[in-house]
């Protein structure tokens, strides 16, 4: 395997796919060029996403979208996540996905909410985690019928997100005596608050505290079968950007080192002339290589319908299990520094420790994957 350590001036080989075809290679460049030019604090890198077009790669050409595909968009996600601003990025491409999957049973504000985050004005965030790859939704907010109007009442605690930039709605995954429901809380509610949580160098993250927040009918937006058949529908595509999003986290990490160990002298020379941690960085290229090719093989699949649970869950567990331990390695060939709160490498290793968990744990993901077709 060729590194950028052993090829000197050339590119980074490792964020780079040779079979990538001429157009879809520009619209990679375009992105990343996009998040690099302006992208230098969350907010700018949001406003650069919906520069360049992101939320139209994501919504059907029926609701005035792209339909690029899953592919296109797993490249958007390992861009962003390269470019470590806390963002709530795989989050909105959900609500998104879930948005236009509704047709006419969308609530009649539908189509203003999506002409605001197309705009960039509308960010939306999935409090806690993502459904995992069979749909299920994850533990923490519990929701009952308010009455007879129709209406919901949630509790419980959902966290941590990116919030990088403010939420204008969050996209509630609850469960409740009659299956799942996703609701969609506008900003700010009464019995909802956004609580920041403590940030350890990788970004600004929150979570939220719903205390008996009552919503209104036309807040509910899919409840019982038809949430458990959206949500698996959903899940397969949120493992996927999840995934993308952490193999970019990961190179942003590598990328760190590789500076890091060209710059750094030990007995007279640079690192990277030392066989030693010269080896040990190609290892961690060659698993972040396995694991990007294994998520843009999954997205292609996805693109084709035949992505399988089982697979998505091993996709997913393997990406986090992967992003962990690589941005722990990366955190000790950095040594004391590595530790440096405001460092990168130590942010990527921080935010990694939580985006990991998004989709569930990877133990559990692999119990999923060895038991599903």
């Amino acid at each position: 395997m060729t590194t950028t350590t052993e090829a000197g001036g050339r590119a980074e080989r490792w964020r780079e796919r040779e079979d990538e075809d001429a157009l879809f290679r520009q619209l990679r460049l375009t992105v990343r060029q996009g998040l690099e030019a302006g992208g230098d604090t969350p907010a700018a890198s949001w406003e650069a996403l919906t520069q360049v077009g992101a939320w139209e790669f994501a919504l059907p050409i029926g609701t005035d979208g792209l339909d690029l595909g899953q592919a296109v968009l797993a490249m958007v996600c390992e861009e962003a996540g390269n470019a470590m601003q806390p963002v709530p990025l795989t989050d909105t491409l959900l609500a998104l996905d879930l948005l236009a999957g509704l047709g006419p049973a969308a609530p009649e504000a539908a189509d203003a909410l999506l002409d605001r985050v197309r705009a960039g004005e509308h960010p939306l965030a999935v409090p806690g985690r993502l459904p995992d790859p069979r749909g299920t939704v994850p533990p923490g907010v519990t929701w009952k019928p308010d009455g007879g109007t129709g209406g919901i009442v949630l509790t419980g605690t959902g966290g941590p997100f990116a919030a990088g930039v403010g939420a204008g709605s969050l996209l509630v995954l609850a469960s409740g005596p009659d299956g799942p429901c996703v609701a969609l809380v506008d900003l700010p509610a009464a019995g909802v608050e956004v609580r920041p949580l403590r940030d350890h160098g990788g970004g600004a993250v929150s979570g939220a505290v719903f205390d008996d927040a009552r919503l209104p009918a036309e807040a509910v937006l899919l409840r019982g079968l038809a949430a458990e058949q959206a949500l698996a529908r959903v899940g397969l595509r949120a493992a996927v950007h999840q995934a993308s999003l952490l193999a970019g986290i990961t190179a942003a990490a590598l990328t760190a080192v590789v500076s890091r160990i060209r710059g750094r002298q030990q007995f007279g020379q640079a690192l990277v002339k030392h066989q030693a941690p010269r080896l040990r960085v190609a290892g961690l290229l060659a698993r972040l290589d396995a694991v990007r090719w294994a998520v843009d093989d999954a997205a292609r699949d996805l693109d084709k319908d035949r992505l399988t649970v089982g697979e998505a869950a091993g996709l997913i567990a393997l990406t986090a299990e992967t992003s962990l331990d690589v941005t722990r390695d990366a955190v000790h060939l950095h040594g004391a520094s590595g530790l440096v709160r405001d460092g990168l490498v130590a942010g990527c290793y921080r935010r990694a420790a939580w985006e990991a968990l998004r989709c569930g744990r990877p133990a559990h993901l692999w119990d999923t994957a060895a038991h599903t077709v």
